[in-house]
């Protein structure tokens, strides 16, 4: 055997090697690892094959009831460790917006020594050697809860399997180009509440934006409707073309509801679902915008 099929067939040994160590480094790192594993918006379909394997080769899951059934086949008989959000978002089983002064004073303390056990819990079981899966939704690095947990831990300590997020399966249930579209020049991703605070009060930002065609993609929007398109309307055409991708992703639930600007709160309004929908507002919703795009662009050649 001359030395190149030597070296070929040693690179194909480690590689099989590395992928039957992967993912717990245990044997070389001295420790397990705490995986925040993005399994997608709607179950094992549009979750990655990277995803699903890790789930399989974890040693222990974090999970919340119906995200452990979604994935039973692949968490199989794991123990699962904890619900990570139960006593995060509430107090007591009461959610937080509803809480009374005295009720959120405890629960500011409350929520983090709750989280503080379970990084306990999970960092004994690294340093056994274990690996821990923290199953979250969608995007694990885009309004992703579980970086209260990851924050925690040692940076070396902590692997991020990437997911697909709502925004991707709602993109396609529109079946239009985000961008390009027309002249628009960026599209943005944000909250009402981080792009305008809590009560939709800083209306200046707004202001500032509408000055550029961009396409806008608005997590937990759902909440107050009305309030949300008094400051919309103040600002953006009131034809400019809204849509709401409830539950995108999910085959047996999906579904489209479009609007403007100018009639999209009042829809909202009679709509009972408050959470599990995407809000998308652009010009890209109408027409044919990439299109329009490449034809602008062609004119910037000449």
């Amino acid at each position: 055997m001359n030395k190149i099929k030597q070296l070929v067939l040693l690179a194909v040994v480690t590689m099989a090697a590395a992928g039957w160590l992967w993912p717990s480094q245990a044997a070389a790192w001295g420790r397990g690892h705490f995986y925040v594993i993005g399994t997608g918006p709607a179950g094992p379909r549009t979750a990655t094959l990277q995803a699903l394997d890790a789930i399989k080769r974890m040693d222990a899951i974090v999970a919340p009831d119906k995200h452990v059934k979604l994935f039973m086949e692949y968490v199989g008989k794991k123990p699962v460790l904890f619900d990570p959000w139960t006593g995060i978002w509430d107090y007591k089983g009461k959610m937080q917006q509803k809480l009374s002064k005295e009720e959120l004073a405890k629960f500011k303390v409350e929520r983090f020594r709750i989280r503080d056990e379970r990084v306990k819990q999970m960092k004994s079981l690294l340093a056994e050697g274990k690996d821990v899966g923290l199953l979250d939704c969608g995007n694990p690095c885009l309004y992703g809860p579980s970086h209260w947990y990851v924050e925690t831990f040692d940076p070396q300590d902590v692997v991020i399997i990437p997911g697909m997020g709502c925004d991707a399966a709602a993109m396609a249930a529109l079946g239009k180009s985000t961008i390009p579209a027309y002249d628009t020049r960026f599209v943005m991703q944000t909250a009402p509440f981080s792009l305008m605070g809590w009560g939709v009060k800083d209306l200046q930002i707004l202001k500032d934006m509408a000055k550029y065609p961009i396409t806008m993609i608005l997590y937990m929007a759902l909440w107050e409707p009305d309030k949300l398109f008094a400051a919309l309307g103040g600002i953006l055409p009131p034809d400019m073309p809204c849509a709401v991708v409830y539950w995108a992703g999910y085959p047996d639930r999906e579904r489209i509801l479009r609007g403007t600007v100018a009639d999209m709160g009042e829809k909202l309004s009679k709509d009972k679902e408050r959470f599990m929908g995407l809000l998308l507002i652009g010009r890209f919703l109408e027409g044919k915008p990439y299109e329009s795009a490449m034809k602008q662009a062609q004119k910037h050649l000449e």
